[in-house]
């Protein structure tokens, strides 16, 4: 068996200097700068395909309410869009005939935030509350479930006069405490009303749970239309609040991060940079360059094989290990008959076939397709390839 030899080379290995530094680091903040604006950009697109939240003024979307925001503008109104309660509140100050209309779907607004925008105007229509707020601002009215059904007025106020029919839902309320300062429409005492109306003395407070029949979808069907014009359009400028995270920010709940946080999270930030900045200096500083040594090396080719062979096992190869057979056992055997180096698989098969007497789909099985699912499988696999070679042998090469 033939020994191979192999020689180091000799390689120098300098410490580098400031400069090399450098030009190795700018490659690595570029390649940043540019990962981070392609994440900008990302996001930016990503956020203009996302539809936007339920009942929005801007929003072209099925559930936004662009569509009744324009008709209200084409009609006079002075259509405001805020998104802080702040803004909200300068711009229900400049207008004593006025109309405040908002929603607290993504719970922004605290309670004490809800029960202040509840008395901003002189007429607020409140969205799709939730019990708690239900409770803050008005104990009289409870949830009644949902409903998807067309409902009829069922109420004689003014407000509903010119829509006698609308789109429910997708919620509805209940009156637990009648009174004269109370109206319910769009409903009844069982399933509940989608439109409930109280009268505060200087604001008149309008609960609505029929909040689809305002939205760019559905504001054509029914009555919808008329509904919603009388509902935001009786006065001369209507205030459209959308709250956004500012507003959470400056409620008095709002916590910063380091009261959320727990109390280990700080020292054990500070730990980790530490231990960070010891293994850059102990990793980051060479002490001089390597010594260079000439080692040279004989490697026995059986100890390649075997070496091979073990990682084959170790990491339970069967089919590579049964592969590397079958491509030896496929070179010897067009060597032995006589074929190129440049033959195929199936021309050695078509060769080998009338010459051991043996059908070519037991040879593709064989020298192709097989798979060894066990140890045992491959043992006789390679048993075998190592007889065929054999007989193709016998017959070539008489003895």
């Amino acid at each position: 068996m033939s020994d191979t030899q192999v020689t180091a080379t000799e390689t120098t290995v300098l410490t580098p200097r400031i400069g090399t530094t450098a030009k190795r680091a700018l490659y690595w903040v570029a390649g940043s700068i540019l990962v981070v604006l392609v994440a900008i950009a990302s996001l930016n697109l990503a956020g203009t395909a996302v539809e936007g939240p339920p009942l929005d003024p801007t929003s072209a979307y099925e559930a936004g309410t662009q569509a009744l925001a324009e008709v209200l503008r084409d009609q006079g109104v002075d259509v405001v869009v805020t998104t802080t309660l702040d803004d909200t509140r300068a711009a229900l100050g400049s207008s004593d005939d006025s109309t405040l209309f908002f929603t607290n779907f993504e719970a922004y607004l605290s309670e004490d935030q809800v029960a202040e925008a509840t008395e901003l105007a002189v007429t607020v229509v409140f969205a799709d509350p939730t019990l708690t707020e239900l409770l803050r601002v008005a104990p009289e009215v409870a949830h009644a479930g949902q409903n998807a059904d067309a409902v009829s007025a069922s109420c004689s106020a003014p407000l509903v006069a010119q829509a006698p029919d609308i789109t429910a839902g997708p919620s509805n309320y209940r009156v637990i405490e009648p009174s004269a300062e109370i109206t319910a429409c769009y409903g009844n005492d069982d399933d509940g009303y989608g439109l409930i109306v109280l009268d505060r003395g200087d604001t008149e407070l309008r609960i609505l749970g029929a909040t689809d029949a305002l939205s760019n979808g559905a504001i054509t069907a029914a009555d919808n239309a008329a509904f919603a014009l009388r509902l935001l359009g009786e006065h001369e400028t209507l205030v459209w609040y959308t709250p956004s995270f500012l507003d959470l920010a400056n409620s008095g709940d709002a916590k910063t991060p380091a009261e959320l946080a727990p109390g280990w999270v700080l020292p054990g930030v500070w730990l980790t940079m530490l231990t960070l900045l010891a293994g850059a200096l102990w990793r980051g500083r060479r002490f001089g360059p390597l010594v260079i040594e000439k080692l040279p090396v004989t490697v026995r080719s059986s100890e390649t094989m075997q070496g091979r062979a073990r990682l084959y096992e170790r990491s339970t190869a069967r089919l590579h290990t049964l592969d590397s057979l079958r491509i030896g056992t496929i070179r010897r055997l067009a060597v032995l008959c006589g074929m190129p180096t440049t033959a195929s698989v199936n021309d050695v098969i078509n060769r080998v076939s009338p010459l051991v007497g043996q059908p070519i789909e037991p040879l593709r099985q064989l020298l192709i397709d097989r798979e060894p699912a066990s140890d045992y499988e491959l043992i006789a696999l390679s048993d075998e390839l190592l007889a065929l070679e054999d007989r193709v042998h016998a017959v070539i090469r008489p003895a």
